[in-house]
């Protein structure tokens, strides 16, 4: 198992406790309106309130893995996928460049020794 992976499973793990604590929050909320602390509406806004924070916190979390991630893989000199992109378009550019050449110079000049290669 690699570190991605390690990363991953861990950030699962986070998503499920946080899931579970959302409940355990609606079912405070439910025990507080029944003993009359909180009234319903009160209840929901406060649930909603605290499910949104986590929402933003989980947000942010995944950003700083992400970061964290790129970072470890930019030091270990992998590339990122855009660069990569990036290097095959031009190399495929390159390719189309050479081949126009070679047909102009082929076109050009048809005799052996000014063929490319020959």
């Amino acid at each position: 198992m690699d570190l991605v992976d390690i990363l991953k499973k861990t950030f699962d793990f986070g998503l499920g406790a946080a899931a579970l604590s959302v409940e355990k929050l609606k079912c405070f909320a439910d025990e507080m309106v029944s003993r009359g602390e909180m009234t319903s509406e009160d209840a929901r806004k406060f649930v909603d309130d605290v499910s949104a924070k986590a929402d933003e916190q989980k947000r942010s979390l995944n950003e700083w893995i992400s970061e964290q991630i790129s970072k470890m893989l930019q030091q270990a000199g992998a590339a990122e996928a855009a660069h990569v992109d990036r290097l095959e378009a031009r190399i495929a550019s390159l390719e189309r460049r050479v081949a126009e050449l070679s047909a102009d110079v082929i076109t050009r000049h048809p005799t052996d020794e000014n063929k490319i290669g020959g």
